[in-house]
């Protein structure tokens, strides 16, 4: 429950950001942010404390909002209604728009108890394992992203056609053109253009409290990069929620669409979410650094890699939930194909950045942008908690050669095909609960049904005038 002192704090922040609505917002099984808007009155009123309710039948929607047969409550129950309690830690204006602010809420079933196949409390107990050996979590996500122009121009560039996008075969309908054109991944020249929008990201980040660090465009056109400041445990998830609703309000001001697929346009980069983190004893220190050893890290963080390795497949579903995710995972494109690691790698699956000592940590880069980061942040964590525990030997790290020449095995290569790993894997229910496992896979299936059934536009382009 939240601590009464939040109360007065948000009660202080209303009144003094004149705020007329607060979101009441969720974290669905589709990885979507669904939300109610409640008048500051009435919020402060009851609400913040006593929480609203909420129909449970958003927990059987897929990502097109389709109910699924089977999934949430189920049409048994009725689709009852369901309880929102909101977490008034997570209470944060909206600095990009004026009277609005918005939390984070946990659902509860009628009689009180969690639904337990929320990502958010799926990551909590997670967290609580951590705890129990020890530990806690320290990281963030480093979301890349593309942006495109509603208005067809591209910000202080000249129009593109569709065409020109991609150097292969096109994506047949791309949501604009770019907002900037060219491959110029760090361009100065590309960037300044660029800066009046970076400002305002920076600066909506930043009163948000997200402690943005850098920004800059990347290998791809209109793709950007906008990296945040490292949190603890449950605010690590928190503010990734935040963040990608936050760039899509704000560029949207701009006239500019974001999206946070894993790949928009075919022959181009992918967006993903790599998760940099790292455990802390419950001295405070830094349980991957060790001085003493040749390249710096202690044999807890070898094990920690280790775990992450050996369940690669088995979590490749909750770090890429969508079917496009998987064309992100491709090699030579900067993106794990194989289940590797490496020092400073960005073709490994789990890179081991320089810095050592204090900032010792690991980067896991098979999240997509897509991803739902409270699953992602929660895979990562048991996946390292289980290496740990069975002290699981990573292996040579890539070192000197391609890492095609490993012979490591490979991720999923879809889907269907990561789904599969999922279920297959008891562990999967003795850490993520069976009633969590059984939703998931329940509307992911249902997702790759849609899927398999729909005539897609490369069928066109590839049959049509041949067959």
């Amino acid at each position: 429950m939240t601590p009464p002192d939040w109360h007065q704090e948000v009660q202080q922040m209303i009144q003094a950001h004149q705020i007329q609505l607060v979101r009441v917002c969720v974290q669905d099984l589709g990885h979507m942010s669904r939300c109610r808007e409640v008048p500051s009155g009435r919020f402060l009123e009851r609400m913040a404390t006593d929480g609203l309710s909420f129909p449970s039948a958003l927990f059987a929607f897929d990502s097109s909002a389709r109910i699924v047969p089977g999934a949430g409550p189920g049409p048994r129950s009725g689709y009852p209604s369901w309880h929102l309690q909101p977490d008034l830690s997570t209470f944060s204006v909206l600095p990009y728009a004026p009277g609005v602010a918005r939390v984070i809420a946990d659902p509860f079933e009628a009689k009180g108890q969690p639904v337990d196949y929320a990502p958010r409390h799926v990551l909590r107990r997670v967290l609580e394992r951590a705890r129990a050996a020890g530990f806690q979590v320290k990281g963030s996500f480093e979301f890349e992203f593309y942006a495109f122009a509603r208005d067809g121009d591209s910000r202080g560039q000249a129009p593109v056609s569709p065409d020109a996008i991609s150097p292969g075969p096109s994506s047949p309908h791309p949501p604009g053109v770019p907002a900037w054109t060219g491959l110029q991944c760090f361009s100065e020249i590309k960037q300044a253009a660029l800066e009046p929008l970076l400002i305002h990201l920076v600066q909506t980040l930043e009163a948000m409290g997200a402690r943005p660090e850098v920004a800059n465009t990347e290998y791809g056109p209109g793709q950007f990069e906008i990296s945040y400041a490292p949190y603890w445990n449950l605010e690590i998830a928190d503010m990734a929620f935040y963040y990608r609703t936050t760039i899509r309000e704000v560029l949207a001001q701009h006239g500019l669409k974001a999206t946070f697929m894993s790949k928009p346009l075919s022959g181009f980069s992918g967006s993903g979410a790599h998760l940099h983190h790292v455990l802390h004893g419950s001295d405070g220190a830094n349980a991957f650094a060790d001085p003493k050893a040749r390249d710096g890290l202690s044999q807890l963080c070898r094990w920690f890699i280790g775990g992450q390795l050996a369940h690669a497949r088995t979590v490749s579903a909750l770090m890429n939930p969508t079917i496009n995710g998987y064309k992100r995972l491709q090699p030579g494109a900067f993106a794990p194909h194989w289940i590797t690691w490496g020092y400073d790698h960005r073709e490994t699956m789990i890179r081991v950045p320089p810095a050592r000592g204090k900032a010792t940590r690991i980067e896991n880069r098979l999240p997509g942008a897509d991803t739902d980061p409270y699953l992602a942040l929660a895979a990562a964590l048991a996946a390292g908690l289980d290496g740990i525990e069975r002290r699981i030997d990573p292996g040579d790290p890539v070192a000197d050669r391609p890492v095609s020449e490993m012979a490591a095995p490979l991720l999923p290569r879809s889907l269907s095909e990561a789904l599969d790993a999922f279920e297959e894997d008891p562990w999967t229910e003795e850490v993520f609960g069976r009633s969590f496992k059984e939703q998931f896979l329940r509307l992911r299936r249902a997702e790759v049904e849609r899927f398999f059934r729909h005539v897609t536009d490369w069928e066109w382009m590839e049959y049509e005038d041949i067959f």
